[in-house]
């Protein structure tokens, strides 16, 4: 039962990470209606700019995070309004999939040319801290990262409610044209919402320094990750990527404990095989 307990527990730890990598990926598809497969590099890059601040300027890895949000922001506006704004005049989907592949491609490489392949970490005074809680066991880092997610998933849902830009966002991801009628600027809501899962992408890849080797390959599984989060919970629905979030980290963990961490992945991807299959099932029948 310890186990067990264990097991969930540091599943919803890990599902955290992937319920804000899944509503970062869930903004900018809900928005522009395009998929962002170099998500999963904009986390790497966030780690890596997590490590300087913290190697470089002795900048504490948590103190960094609003400086990685506003650098990832504004990374992302501007890839988006240089290269993917573009792009969007053209109505191909296959220009936007090379060109969002192409980005992961080239910032998984320059990351290797920058900081080589070697591994790095980041350790501080609270690094070893461990919290128990009965019969669990938690890393402090772990419990202050899964703190600061569920205040971000808050913050992203108040923000996207009740702000003049967050209703402007919901207005161009119902109805684009309509949005440019009564005068909202959908080039600037792009580029805002692209900004916006970017630096989503990048506060998941600091918070993961703590306890997560660094390197340039390390965003990929969290990249896919997002996207099964994405397609599970729903496409543009942000409640449903953060609860497929979790219920994707509960899995992994307890796929691991009761039938061994290397099948983990074969699970993972069955379900959610198993969940297109039903949904599309679903639809047929409602059409």
């Amino acid at each position: 039962m310890d186990t067990f307990l264990q097991a969930c527990v540091n599943g919803l730890m890990i599902g955290g990470f992937y319920s804000l990598m899944g509503m970062g990926q869930n903004i900018i598809f809900g928005v522009m209606k395009i998929i962002n497969f170099c998500h999963g590099e904009m986390l790497m890059v966030g780690m890596y700019l997590t490590y300087v601040f913290h190697a470089w300027l002795g900048i504490d890895p948590y103190l960094a995070v609003p400086l990685v949000a506003l650098a990832m922001f504004l990374f992302g506006a501007l890839f988006q309004h240089t290269l993917i704004t573009p792009s969007l005049g053209t109505h191909s989907f296959t220009n936007l999939l090379f060109l969002t592949v192409g980005m992961g491609v080239l910032l998984t490489n320059v990351a290797q040319v920058i900081f080589t392949s070697d591994f790095r970490t980041i350790t501080t005074d609270y690094s070893s801290k461990i919290l128990a809680f009965g019969p669990v066991t938690v890393a402090l880092p772990k419990v202050v990262s899964f703190g600061v997610l569920i205040v971000i998933s808050i913050a992203l849902f108040f923000f996207l409610k009740y702000t003049s830009v967050g209703k402007q966002i919901r207005a161009v991801s119902q109805n684009p044209i309509g949005a440019q009628v009564v005068g909202i600027n959908s080039k600037k809501i792009y580029m805002i919402t692209y900004g916006l899962g970017a630096a989503l992408a990048g506060v998941s890849g600091a918070l993961l320094t703590l306890f997560f080797v660094i390197n340039p390959t390390a965003g990929s599984n969290f990249g896919f990750r997002a996207l099964i989060v994405v397609v599970v919970g729903g496409l543009g629905s942000i409640p449903g990527a953060f609860f497929a979030g979790i219920f994707l980290g509960l899995l992994e963990t307890l796929v691991s404990l009761f039938i061994g961490p290397s099948l983990r992945t074969l699970v993972v991807f069955a379900t959610f095989i198993v969940i297109l299959v039903i949904r599309q099932n679903i639809l047929l029948r409602r059409a």
